[in-house]
């Protein structure tokens, strides 16, 4: 930062933004990345700080992280994986986050590369196979392929796209290129299992199976089926489909396997028609069968539930996930029986972590009189006051006093900002008819 903030606003602005969390397998290590000023502060970037689980210790930065790392993850094995655009010092590589690991002792590693960049990872949690969506342009069947055509494009100044389908968001930046998921399992070569579609809502989303054998992902709509998308079940090793899981009007987003493997739960978005809203709730998937089941059939918070958080221990189907409820987003508790419970009544909740136990939950909290900070909180009371932990950038207590007022209304917007819509913040939806 620059001379240091003196004002109000200042210290906005130069407030450290924590953006998400990741608690190692075995519960005693919790990192988050933390968004700040860089050095020029004119812009943000991210690196990674350590906090203690217990709430004892002070946060401090982790060991050999750097500006722009992002994204952390832990391997089955308590290694800490992460994003970052620091280049390796090849000659002629094409820029673009690539996949590191950060050992205890501040040893970085680059692991995994992709000519452009990836996009996101994941890990197999008792598995040392690694998924990731990185893009590949038409005509490319590699990333060498890709590499090569990236280079003749810029050195032929073709910045134009041409687009066969219809791009179906404007908050990310679209282009010619197609995601497509790559799997490593251990002593295997890197495997393309297969493309996610162009430019379309959801693209991105892979889950691995806990024993890293299958891998899901979803599959963008199509033009001929635009409120339509697919999620793939698949072999981790061979990229062989075992199913392609769609019903017209419903697309399906944020796919993660219980601890067991026997279920890949899902965000399921149901289009709105002339006569209703958009619906999302929760649904389980059968790897084998393809059968589909909604988890959450009597759950009346509108609009919708947040990603589900399956229990780590195999054979507990408790889910944890978040919901927009009168302005806040509080947890939510989905036990085995299917009764769902509310955590917290104040607050709005994000990042959601479990210890190996299934007892304790990590995540980020924020209010409107309070910047995001890490939380404790027990997996299973309800509504309660949670536990806070030293986070990164506290900005202490902020002046003036915070009342919160009701009054009659019309409909809010079922996208508003802020809100666990998997599509994101949308216009403000009006009902249509028909002459």
């Amino acid at each position: 930062m620059i001379n240091g903030p003196r004002t109000l606003h200042d210290r906005l602005v130069a407030q450290p933004r924590p953006t998400g969390l990741a608690l190692a397998p075995d519960g005693t290590r919790l990192v988050l990345s933390v968004q700040a000023l860089d050095d020029g502060g004119s812009r943000y970037a991210s690196e990674l700080w350590e906090v203690d689980p217990a709430g004892e210790k002070g946060p401090r930065r982790v060991p050999g992280s750097q500006q722009h790392d992002f994204a952390p993850a832990f391997t089955a094995d308590g290694t800490l994986l992460c994003l970052s655009d620091h280049r390796s010092g090849e000659a002629g590589e094409e820029p673009g986050p690539s996949l590191w690991s950060l050992s205890a002792r501040g040893e970085a590693e680059r692991i995994a590369h992709h000519p452009g960049g990836i996009t996101a990872f994941t890990v197999a949690a008792r598995a040392a196979t690694l998924a990731w969506t990185a893009a590949l342009l038409p005509g490319a069947e590699d990333a060498r392929m890709h590499a090569d055509l990236l280079r003749r494009r810029r050195q032929a100044g073709v910045n134009a796209v041409l687009y066969e389908v219809a791009p179906g968001s404007d908050e990310v930046e679209l282009g010619p290129a197609e995601p497509h998921t790559f799997v490593r399992a251990e002593g295997a070569e890197t495997v393309d299992v297969g493309g996610q579609g162009q430019g379309i809502d959801g693209a991105g989303d892979v889950a691995l199976s806990p024993d890293g054998t299958l891998v899901a992902y979803t599959r963008a709509p199509t033009v001929t089926a635009p409120d339509t998308n697919t999620v793939v079940i698949a072999d981790a090793r061979t990229g062989e489909r075992h199913h392609a899981l769609s019903r017209p009007g419903h697309q399906y987003y944020s796919p993660v396997f219980t601890a067991d493997g026997t279920r890949l739960v899902c965000q399921r978005l149901e289009e709105e028609t002339y006569d209703s809203e958009w619906q999302v709730t929760l649904v389980a998937f059968d790897p084998v069968s393809g059968e589909e089941t909604d988890l959450l059939p009597d759950f009346d918070n509108w609009p919708w539930p947040g990603i589900a958080i399956c229990s780590p221990v195999p054979g507990d189907t408790t889910l944890w996930f978040t919901g927009d409820e009168q302005g806040r987003r509080p947890v939510f508790r989905r036990a085995p029986d299917g009764t769902v419970t509310r955590l917290t009544a104040s607050g709005a909740y994000g990042s959601l972590c479990v210890t190996p136990d299934g007892s304790t939950l990590y995540a980020l909290r924020s209010t409107l009189d309070s910047a995001p900070h890490i939380v404790r909180l027990d997996a299973a009371e309800a509504d309660q006051e949670p536990d806070p932990i030293a986070t990164p950038g506290d900005l202490g207590p902020l002046p003036g006093t915070l009342t919160e007022c009701t009054r009659p209304g019309t409909t809010a917007s079922p996208c508003a900002a802020g809100s666990s819509c998997p599509r994101g913040p949308r216009p403000s939806t009006r009902r249509r008819s028909s002459c």
